[in-house]
């Protein structure tokens, strides 16, 4: 991996992660397509700055409840974020975090009540694809 290509990953992730500390943010990170699962794939970044901003990002996005099923099933969530607390070369403060991450979105299921409004969003997030467009949609590729 070249250095721009670490520098690019690096202000991508950094970009998310300032996008996901405003909490009017957050609820559209995890709804849009594509941030969910690049944050994912940044878990495995060989950068461990890459890592550490991208658990940042989903440590904000976990702070709101209505976030965290959709987080928690997101494919690869789970294990990306084992994998980072029990690869030998993360830093302390990265683990910590993959830890702390970890533990919100595994303890999101056992509160069982849901209110009426969020069992209405999840109504509206079903029929949020089905013939629309976001026009203000952008695309980052990743190489």
């Amino acid at each position: 991996m070249t250095m721009s290509e670490e520098l690019d990953a690096l202000s991508v992730v950094n970009q998310l992660r300032d996008l996901a500390s405003d909490p009017l943010n957050r609820r559209a990170i995890v709804q849009d397509q594509g941030c969910l699962p690049g944050l994912i794939l940044f878990l495995d970044h060989p950068n461990p700055q890459v890592v550490y901003s991208a658990l940042l990002a989903l440590r904000y996005l976990a702070e709101c409840r209505s976030n965290r099923e959709k987080m928690k099933s997101e494919l690869g969530m789970m294990l990306s974020l084992q994998n980072v607390m029990q690869k030998s070369t993360s830093p302390g403060d990265t683990k910590f975090l993959a830890n702390e991450v970890h533990e919100i979105l595994h303890s999101s299921n056992s509160t069982g009540n849901y209110s009426a409004n969020e069992l209405n969003s999840r109504r509206r997030k079903a029929q949020f694809f089905l013939g629309s467009t976001n026009k203000r949609a952008k695309t980052v590729v990743l190489h």
